[in-house]
């Protein structure tokens, strides 16, 4: 089999080095379609073309540059919008660095990140610009404050300056007007540090991963040769992460999709029918969500025996190449607006058994891998020949090894190309240690590669538990086999105490099945699991089998990303 089957020919695409270009490419190629739609109500919506898209980006940048704000790390701070898209799009095609920080932190870790990266000004959104107020005091290094989506009376005693975006894009047009291209920043250099931002803290502590456009475009291009974005797109995820800002929308600036912006997660099912997309990037943790709502709405349609003739025949026509899955579930993808049908989903592991009932329904699931070092994409399944249970084909701008592979081929994923980072910053000792003596990036993730370039994930190296049989067991591979053999179980996380004498679990249980069974407190809850425990034991091998369980009464805590804060976990075990 040829790999390179898998891969869409190379393209322009292939000589974009700046973010820049993409922008430019989308205003000469599709410069009357809509690039962005979003809610300015809860019943009016906002949109802006490509070709519009792109003339606000050119007068903020030359605004930016009259006013002196560049030569500067700029942070961006809101919910995603398409003025938001715009800011970041300027200040890093050659104004300055952009530090985009999470609208969810608590107010003193944001301060932290903002005093950390030396920021001077801050772009916020209205809906922000409270906390930002609250802790202007202590990030002494910001004199100026740009409020984005909204004009009012805000003032700043502890900043220097409070403009308003719809003032600099006005200004901009004139010196546009006035003075052409020679209002513009000269050139952009692709390998210059455009943006810092932080990883999303899983782990413990957030670093600020340094990015270039060369590192972007790596993800871009990549993404170009193995994906291509239907017409229309949703936007859910948070717009300060890598994955959601490089592999999707700005991936869909590049191919001329419509990028359709959700601005509540609690609206989601209503603007799903709003907007009617045909893809989204989505996390696990959400996908999960679905399939269990979509199960539960078969389950008390009373239609459950109907639901399962229809996936027989669907997956009995599947195999002669008869596709017919959405009109059969037609009624079961209403509530997803009725057009959705491709979801790219990264940032964790994906569960197999969710990935298959979307795919069989209807959705078809293009699973990936990434890392915010890697800008963030390393993998992700390609439209011409997904495979199951494996995170992706490798992007061709990118190389990777397996570093001391074990007997099943497993070990260290390291990666190489120009999607990876330039470092962390002001970090230099941080840097070293991610970063081999021949250069290559150690990604922390142990997995293995095939022949054709498919990369398969089996744990994280921080993970690892190492028994005192010298035996090796990823947590993450016991986690998805609980949680697929009992379904009720809606969390859990494996771990090993200090000893690594064996191996215990905490599981958080779906809180209406908890309530039907009237399992009130822990004690009831351990009780009646013991017996489906004993079960999924007798089926794992002696080495990898549950020692014992505690049933945690709350959901476990997460990053923004919707990932389980393992370290908190273990924080408590301990």
């Amino acid at each position: 089999m040829n790999p390179e089957k898998f891969l869409i020919k190379p393209e322009t695409v292939n000589s974009f080095t700046t973010v820049y270009q993409i922008m430019d490419h989308a205003r000469r190629r599709y410069p009357h379609k809509i690039a962005y739609r979003q809610m300015e109500t809860r019943t009016d919506e906002s949109s802006v073309t490509f070709g519009q898209f792109a003339e606000n980006t050119e007068a903020l940048r030359a605004a930016m540059l009259h006013r002196g704000i560049s030569r500067q790390n700029i942070a961006l701070l809101g919910e995603t919008s398409q003025e938001w898209i715009s800011v970041y799009m300027a200040v890093v095609s050659g104004v300055a660095v952009c530090v985009p920080i999470d609208k969810e932190l608590p107010p003193e870790t944001m301060a932290t990140q903002l005093k950390f990266a030396e920021v001077k000004t801050v772009f916020c959104s209205k809906g922000c610009l409270r906390k930002l107020l609250k802790i202007l005091p202590e990030c002494e290094t910001i004199t100026t404050v740009v409020v984005m989506r909204g004009k009012g009376d805000e003032t700043a005693e502890d900043c220097e300056t409070v403009l308003y975006l719809p003032d600099l894009l006005r200004e901009g047009r004139a010196l546009l007007e006035e003075q052409g291209a020679k209002a513009l920043p000269a050139s952009v250099d692709p390998d210059a540090l455009c943006v810092i931002i932080y990883t999303s803290g899983t782990t413990g502590a957030n670093k600020g991963v340094m990015l270039s456009n060369r590192n972007i475009m790596g993800t871009l291009r990549g993404c170009a040769r193995l994906l291509h974005y239907p017409d229309v797109s949703f936007s859910v995820l948070p717009v300060n992460h890598s994955y959601e800002l490089h592999a999707h929308i700005m991936s869909c600036m590049y191919c001329g999709t419509t990028v359709c912006i959700n601005n509540d997660l609690k609206y989601l099912v209503k603007n799903l029918e709003r907007f009617q997309p045909e893809m989204s990037c989505m996390v696990p943790m959400m996908l999960d969500l679905l399939v269990r709502k979509m199960k539960k709405q078969i389950a008390e349609s009373g239609k459950q025996a109907q639901f399962d003739r229809a996936m027989l025949l669907s997956k009995t026509l599947s195999k002669v190449h008869i596709d017919i899955r959405r009109r059969l579930f037609k009624e079961v993808l209403a509530p997803l607006g009725g057009k959705l049908g491709m979801i790219i989903c990264g940032g964790a592991a994906l569960s197999q058994d969710t990935a298959d009932f979307l795919t069989a329904v209807g959705v078809d699931i293009y699973n990936g891998y990434g890392i915010t070092e890697c800008a963030p994409v390393a993998a992700v399944n390609p439209l011409a020949g997904p495979r199951r249970f494996s995170v992706g084909h490798l992007l061709p701008t990118m190389e990777a090894r397996i570093a001391d592979p074990d007997e099943d081929g497993n070990g260290e994923i390291q990666l190489k190309g120009d999607n990876v980072m330039l470092g962390y910053y002001k970090a230099p000792q941080d840097t070293a240690k991610v970063f081999t003596d021949d250069g290559w990036f150690r990604t922390g993730d142990i997995g293995h590669i095939d022949k054709y370039k498919f990369l398969y994930i089996s744990g994280r190296l921080k993970n690892l538990i190492i028994l005192p049989n010298g035996k090796n067991v990823s947590p993450e591979e016991i986690e998805e086999a609980l949680m697929k053999q009992i379904p009720y179980i809606k969390e859990c996380v494996v771990y090993a105490q200090e000893s690594n004498a064996e191996i215990n679990a905490i599981v958080y249980l779906d809180p209406e099945y908890r309530a039907a069974h009237g399992l009130e407190t822990p004690e009831q809850a351990k009780a009646h699991m013991l017996p489906d425990f004993e079960t999924f034991n007798s089926g794992m091998p002696g080495y990898k089998k549950i020692a014992d369980f505690d049933i945690a009464d709350t959901e476990f805590e997460k990053s923004t990303t919707h990932k389980i804060q393992r370290f908190k976990i273990a924080a408590i075990k301990k």
